[in-house]
């Protein structure tokens, strides 16, 4: 499992949801352009081109886990 700090994997997690940038950032208590720094550092650590394919890849290494209804 990649080592994601904290506000990296809130971040993460909220893109999981469907979350755009403005909502991330007033849910993590930071700016838009905070968010789209840290997006484009998930980006390169998981080798994702896309939110949903870094989502994805989030789930595939275990660092999301899937709910099962």
């Amino acid at each position: 499992m990649l080592p994601l700090m904290d506000l990296e994997f809130a971040i993460v997690r909220e893109l999981a949801e469907g979350s755009q940038t403005k909502e991330i950032a007033r849910s993590i208590d930071r700016s838009p352009a905070t968010v789209e720094f840290y997006v484009r550092i998930l980006f390169a650590k998981f080798n994702a081109r896309s939110r949903a394919q870094l989502v994805s890849r989030a789930y595939d290494e275990g660092v999301l886990l899937r709910r099962v209804f």
